[in-house]
């Protein structure tokens, strides 16, 4: 595809190259650094690659007549189907993002970044994009909720690369063409049409490769954070006592209580709510602002059982409170485990849909 007079990138099953004449500056494990080059290149390995990467690009380049001096290079295991190409004004960015659910800082989760800029730019300018670059993919992380197994906001894996280029104007020429821009920072037009391409197309990204949407179930979103459907079901039924002589199917009431979960959490209220202690849990106590009476739980903060309450009350009517203050003060199965906000929510949760399954 023709990019102007002096860009082309090349788009195909197991790579996309990006063919010009460029100064560069990049993360790129291959010829990474401030160099000039005449392609970048984003290469597709299996996920379970595990050889010499350089060894293996270098065997590509080989293949391509593509010459290694003059060549930037990345690799991911995303398939270049699920890449984004946009052009917008003197910006290209080609953008290609997978991650493990839940993220990981691992090898797992790469997202690479090539972004040629029509301008040209001072290496001070060119480092401002990468940094603008690196601040949008972090946000289209954050847009996306994207967290670790410990709740901890995710920013990014240690595999990630960005590519900064700009046209080399000079190479074989003999004067320079055109104003050199020194500042290409957030606060300037450039870096805030960087920012927004790589923050659209890193989320467009994230949605073709993982299916990774902002409104996804919060059933999903608590699984992400490892806290997951089977396991509050078996801490439900932990504390369940049967009435005498009763003869109970336990698999048959595990199959109800999971069907009864599953339809109270699509509720947007219940949603809502479970989001609202995920979010004072995660933003609020674990960042140390809610003082050092979030850090142990303390009487004085009542807001965690309010919620729980208010979920299993929602969900199960007032006889649900009993359940709630049985489940919040044994804390059985996974309930021991979670935190200051999450231990009271979830038990909320366990305590409505038991009560309202019991009921029927």
């Amino acid at each position: 595809m023709e990019m102007g007079t002096e860009i082309e990138i090349e788009e195909a099953s197991g790579y996309i190259a990006v063919h010009g004449d460029f100064n560069v500056l990049s993360s790129a494990f291959y010829n990474g650094g401030y160099r000039s080059a005449r392609t970048i290149v984003n290469l597709v390995v299996p996920s379970s690659f595990d050889g010499d990467a350089f060894q293996h690009f270098d065997s590509f380049l080989k293949a391509k007549n593509l010459s290694p001096e003059e060549t930037v290079g990345m690799m991911t295991a995303v398939p270049m189907s699920d890449a984004q190409i946009i052009n917008r004004g003197d910006i290209s960015a080609v953008i290609t993002a997978g991650i493990s659910v839940p993220a990981s800082s691992s090898s797992s989760s790469t997202v690479n970044i090539i972004l040629t800029i029509d301008r040209r730019l001072s290496q001070s300018a060119m480092a401002n994009v990468l940094i603008v670059a690196t601040e949008a993919k972090t946000a289209a992380f954050y847009d996306l909720d994207v967290r670790d197994r410990s709740g901890d906001f995710f920013t990014g894996d240690v595999t990630d690369s960005v590519a900064v280029a700009c046209a080399n104007r000079n190479r074989n020429r003999g004067e320079e063409e055109g104003v050199e821009e020194a500042f290409a920072g957030k606060g300037t037009e450039l870096g805030r049409s960087v920012y927004e391409v790589v923050r659209e197309g890193v989320k467009a990204a994230l949605v073709s490769h993982n299916a990774l949407r902002a409104d996804r179930p919060i059933l999903k979103r608590l699984e992400e954070r490892g806290i997951g459907l089977d396991e509050m079901v078996k801490t439900a039924l932990e504390l369940y006592v049967p009435v005498a002589g009763e003869d109970v199917d336990m698999e048959e009431l595990s199959r109800r209580l999971e069907s009864r979960i599953r339809k109270e959490t699509a509720d947007t209220n219940v949603a809502l709510l479970l989001a609202a202690a995920m979010h004072a849990e995660e933003e609020e106590i674990k960042k140390g602002r809610a003082g050092s009476a979030g850090e142990t739980d303390a009487a004085s903060i009542v807001a965690d059982e309010l919620i729980g309450m208010d979920i299993a009350e929602y969900i199960g009517g007032k006889r649900a409170l009993f359940n709630f203050f049985y489940y919040d003060t044994r804390k059985p199965g996974i309930l021991s485990r979670l935190g200051v906000f999450m231990d009271d929510a979830i038990g909320g949760l366990i305590a409505g849909c038991m009560t309202r399954m019991l009921q029927e």
